[in-house]
């Protein structure tokens, strides 16, 4: 087992800092996150360099990223419920180098 850093969006509730006329409401926004994850390396079927570009992607990666971290689109094969794409928190060649 590969013991990665897994990617996804969370939705984040938050007190706006403008003042409200009436009473104050909680807002909410998407941002990405990071969790450790095991990734079984049988079940990889392909994987590629991976980088946000749009400028929603990179607002929602400056809450809990900089800019020097690298990331990996990981393909997974298998029965799931999730999706068989995950992003992880790793350099293309790190996990080339893990895999081979």
């Amino acid at each position: 087992m590969l013991k990665v850093r897994e990617v996804y969006v969370e939705n984040v509730k938050y007190m706006p800092e403008e003042k409200a006329y009436a009473q104050p409401h909680k807002r909410g926004k998407r941002q990405f996150n990071s969790r450790e994850c095991l990734l079984n390396p049988d079940y990889i079927v392909a994987a590629y360099p991976h980088s946000f570009n749009s400028s929603v992607e990179l607002e929602m990666l400056q809450e809990n990223f900089s800019g020097e971290h690298e990331f990996t689109r990981v393909i997974v094969d298998g029965n799931s419920f999730r999706s068989s794409e995950i992003i992880i928190e790793m350099a293309y060649v790190e996990i080339a180098e893990r895999l081979s």
